[in-house]
C-alpha cells in the first residue's frame, strides 16, 4: 500500500527527535530538528508544541486524506495515537498502517494508546465555486417578468415609467396594501397534514433607497385605493355616529353604538394601534414614510420595559391572533386579531444604524427590504386604464370571503404539485439560513423566515388571481412556482443586496475586509487569527476573537478551508489558491493603499 508522510514531532524528553516516515518500507528514519515542521508547530512555543507528533496518512484506497496525531500524554505517560481528520471510513486503515509501523520500529517502550477519532475539520464552503468578493456591494435588483399577477405587474411597470422609480419598488408597494386589504380570515394551511400552521396574507416591506428614489410617492400612489376605502368607512362611521347621538336617551339603551372600522394607520403610538384594532379584525395597513421613527418609538424608553413592550406588541402583530390588554385608566378589552401589514420607507444610513444598534430579536428580518435605485424624470400623461384596474382589485380584496368546500368554509390548500414545491422550498431555506450563519446572522435569521411568508405569498397571488366573492378553496402548483420564482428570484437580491451591501457583508465589515485585504496583500497561502492580529493594523486594535470570526466567515465565502492545528484554541487555514488569481487587481490595491498608509505614519512621526 502507498503511503505518503510528512514529518512528526516527539517529545525530546522521551529521547524522541524530529521523525519522518518514508514509503520505503514504511521505516522511520532520524532526522534533525531544523526539519520543517507540520503547519502550526513552533519548536521554541514550549511544552504544547513538544508534546504532541503528527503524522499525515494519504489512503489511496479510499480517496480521501487522514491526520494521525501521536503525542505522549503526560498525565498517563502513555504515547497515545489519535485521528483528528479524515473520514471515518479510511480511520481503520490509517490506523493499521500506523500501528504496523509502530510495530516494526517502535517509538519507544510503552505501548501505544488508540484514542476515538475526533470531530473531523471541514470547510464550511462547497469549494467548487469562485470565491465571493467581500468588497462587492449588490445594486438593485430588476423587477423579472412574468411572476407577479398581470394587474400588479402592469401597474408597476406603467406607473414606474410615469413617476420615473424603479418599478420593483412599485410592485414590492402593491404587494403590502393587497395583503392589507385580504381579510385576515383567508388562511392557508401550509402543510397537509398540520392544521395548527395557518398563515393570512399579511407582510412588510421596506423601501430603502436616497430621498432621490421617490419612496414617498411611491407609498401613496400604491396606498391610494386602500385610503380611498378608509376614508369612506370614516365618512360612514360619521354618519351612523351622527344618527346615533340624535336618539333620545331610552332609544340608545336599545341601539348598537357605530364602531369604528380602520383599513389604515399612520403616526400612531401601541395604545392608540390597540383602540384602532378592537373594531378592525380583519387586519390594517401602517403606512411609514419614515421608518425610521416607527424603529425609534419602540426605542422611546432605551433599554427598559417600555422598549421591550413595543417591540413585543409589533412582533405580535406580524403574526396575528388575539390580544388582551389590561390597562389602569384604560380598563380591559380584548383584541380579536391583532394583525398589521407595513410599508415604509427608509434612507439607508438611518437603518444601518439602527440595525447595528437595535436588539437582534427578529423585527427586522420581518421586513421584506427592497433596495431602490435612483429615480429619473417622469412623464405627463393621463392615468392610464391599469391606474383603474389596480383601485378595483383592491375593493375586491377588501370585500372577499372564505373559501368553501361545498357549504362549508375551510382553509386554503396547496394542491399535490403546491405542496411538493413548498416541500422543496422547506430545503432550500432550511440550506439557506444554515450557509449564512457562518457570515451574516441577520440575514440568516431572515432567511429563517421564508416557509411562513412564502406561504403568505402563496395566499396573495391566490386571492389576486382569483374571480367572483370567493377564491377556489386550492392553491395550484402554478401559482406555487411562480410565487416561489419570484421569493427568490427577486425578494432573496434584494435581501441579499440589503443586508450584505447595505448593512454590510458580515456581521463586523471592517474585520472581515481587513483580513481579506491582509491575506491578498501578503500573498498568503497559509493563515491564522494570530497571524492577522499580528500582521493587521486595523486588526491589531481589536480582539483575537474578531480575527477568529472573520477567519470563519472567509471560509463561508470560499477564501480559506480549515487545516488541523496542534493549538487547540486556534485554527489554521489554507487559502484557496483562486483568491489570488481572481483578486490580483484588488491585492495590488490594498497593498498600495496599506503602503501608503505605513508612509504617512512615518512621515506623522518623523514629524
Amino acid at each position: 500500500m502507498d503511503v505518503f508522510a510528512d514529518a512528526f514531532y516527539t517529545n525530546a524528553a522521551r529521547g524522541g527527535g524530529l521523525v519522518k516516515v518514508v514509503p520505503e518500507g514504511l521505516a522511520f528514519e532520524a532526522i534533525t530538528r531544523d526539519c520543517l515542521l507540520p503547519a502550526g508547530v513552533d519548536p521554541a512555543s514550549g511544552d504544547e508544541a513538544k508534546r504532541w507528533c503528527i503524522l499525515f496518512e494519504e489512503i489511496a484506497e479510499c480517496d480521501a486524506a487522514t491526520t494521525i496525531v501521536l503525542f505522549l500524554d503526560h498525565e498517563s505517560g502513555e504515547m497515545v495515537m489519535q485521528a483528528i481528520a479524515g473520514p471515518s471510513c479510511d480511520y481503520d486503515v490509517a490506523m493499521r498502517i500506523i500501528a504496523r509501523a509502530i510495530e516494526a520500529k517502535p517509538l519507544s517502550t510503552e505501548p501505544v494508546r488508540v484514542r476515538p477519532v475526533m470531530p473531523r475539520t471541514t470547510a464550511a464552503n462547497d469549494n467548487e465555486s469562485d470565491p465571493v468578493d467581500p468588497w462587492a456591494r449588490a445594486k438593485h435588483p430588476p423587477l423579472p417578468d412574468g411572476l407577479l399577477p398581470p394587474v400588479l405587474e402592469r401597474f408597476a411597470k406603467v406607473k414606474a415609467e410615469t413617476m420615473g422609480v424603479d418599478p420593483g419598488g412599485v410592485a414590492a408597494a402593491t404587494l403590502a396594501v393587497c395583503a392589507a386589504a385580504i381579510p385576515d380570515d383567508i388562511k392557508i394551511q401550509v402543510k397537509k397534514h398540520d392544521k395548527s400552521w395557518t398563515e393570512s396574507a399579511r407582510i412588510w416591506v421596506a423601501l430603502i433607497g436616497q430621498p432621490s428614489a421617490k419612496k414617498s410617492p411611491i407609498i401613496s400612489a400604491a396606498s391610494a385605493p386602500l385610503k380611498e376605502i378608509d376614508d369612506e368607512l370614516y365618512r360612514e362611521y360619521a354618519r351612523a355616529t351622527a344618527v346615533y347621538e340624535a336618539l333620545s336617551k331610552e332609544e340608545k339603551k336599545s341601539a348598537v353604538r357605530p364602531f369604528r372600522r380602520y383599513m389604515r394607520m399612520e403616526d400612531t403610538t401601541i395604545e392608540s394601534a390597540q383602540e384602532m384594532l378592537r373594531d378592525s379584525p380583519d387586519g390594517v395597513l401602517c403606512l411609514q414614510d419614515e421608518l425610521s421613527g416607527w424603529f425609534g418609538s419602540m426605542e422611546k424608553y432605551a433599554s427598559g420595559k417600555g422598549s421591550a413592550k413595543d417591540r413585543g406588541f409589533w412582533l405580535q402583530s406580524f403574526n396575528g391572533g388575539s390580544h388582551v390588554v389590561s390597562r389602569v385608566g384604560r380598563g380591559n378589552f380584548h383584541i380579536d386579531n391583532l394583525s398589521i401589514s407595513l410599508l415604509g420607507g427608509i434612507q439607508p444610513e438611518p437603518i444601518r444604524k439602527i440595525a447595528a444598534d437595535m436588539q437582534d430579536d427578529g423585527l427586522l428580518q420581518r421586513l421584506f427590504p427592497i433596495v431602490m435605485g435612483t429615480a429619473s424624470v417622469g412623464t405627463d400623461a393621463p392615468a392610464p386604464p391599469v391606474v383603474a384596474e389596480y383601485a378595483a382589485l383592491v375593493r375586491r380584496l377588501n370585500a372577499i370571503e372564505k373559501p368553501k368546500a361545498g357549504m362549508v368554509e375551510v382553509p386554503l390548500r396547496f394542491d399535490e404539485g403546491g405542496q411538493a414545491i413548498r416541500a422543496e422550498l422547506e430545503v432550500k431555506h432550511q440550506a439557506l439560513a444554515a450557509a449564512w450563519q457562518d457570515v451574516n446572522l441577520k440575514l440568516s435569521a431572515h432567511f429563517g423566515k421564508y416557509d411562513g411568508l412564502f406561504a403568505r405569498l402563496c395566499v396573495l397571488w391566490h386571492c389576486v388571481e382569483s374571480a367572483g366573492a370567493r377564491p377556489a378553496s386550492v392553491v395550484e402548483e402554478d401559482t406555487a412556482r411562480r410565487v416561489a420564482a419570484f421569493l427568490h428570484d427577486f425578494l432573496r437580491p434584494h435581501a441579499i443586496a440589503f443586508y450584505t451591501g447595505i448593512l454590510g457583508l458580515s456581521d463586523n465589515p471592517d474585520a472581515l475586509l481587513a483580513t481579506a485585504g491582509y491575506i491578498l496583500s501578503r500573498g498568503l497561502e497559509t493563515v491564522t487569527a494570530r497571524d492577522v492580529c499580528r500582521g493587521d493594523r486595523i486588526m491589531r486594535l481589536g480582539k483575537t476573537q474578531a480575527a477568529e470570526r472573520a477567519l470563519e466567515q472567509l471560509d463561508a465565502l470560499g477564501w480559506v478551508v480549515p487545516i488541523p492545528t496542534l493549538r487547540r484554541d486556534s485554527t489554521a487555514y489554507n487559502v484557496v489558491p483562486r483568491v489570488h488569481t481572481l483578486f490580483a487587481e484588488r491585492a495590488a490595491e490594498e497593498e498600495r493603499r496599506r503602503s501608503e498608509v505605513r508612509e504617512l505614519i512615518k512621515l506623522s512621526v518623523a514629524a
